[in-house]
């Protein structure tokens, strides 16, 4: 009775690894900016958005300049995208 409880315990475990992961809330606009963005100007944003000399809010006013309102806080947790308070974008 118990391998059996285990086996079943193991496929269910094994089926929660491979879910698809659900997000909540709304995707990271930095996120959407890089994809619809043509390859230029996301390869550009991406190489800013790595440079720590570069201020959150510097590129927050040049983006919104450009676009959509993007706040410094939106540009920061893209920034820490990864981590615990990051965006949910791949690294």
């Amino acid at each position: 009775m118990i391998e059996k409880q285990l086996i079943g315990l193991a496929a269910e475990l094994d089926a929660l690894a491979s879910a698809p992961v659900a997000h909540r809330g709304p995707r990271c606009s930095i996120g959407a900016l890089l994809k619809s963005a043509d390859a230029d100007v996301a390869a550009t944003l991406r190489a800013v958005l790595d440079m720590t000399n570069v201020s959150a809010v510097s590129i927050a006013e040049t983006l919104s300049r450009h676009g959509d309102p993007v706040t410094a806080y939106t540009v920061a947790r893209h920034r820490r995208r990864g981590e615990a308070n990051g965006c949910r974008c791949s690294r």
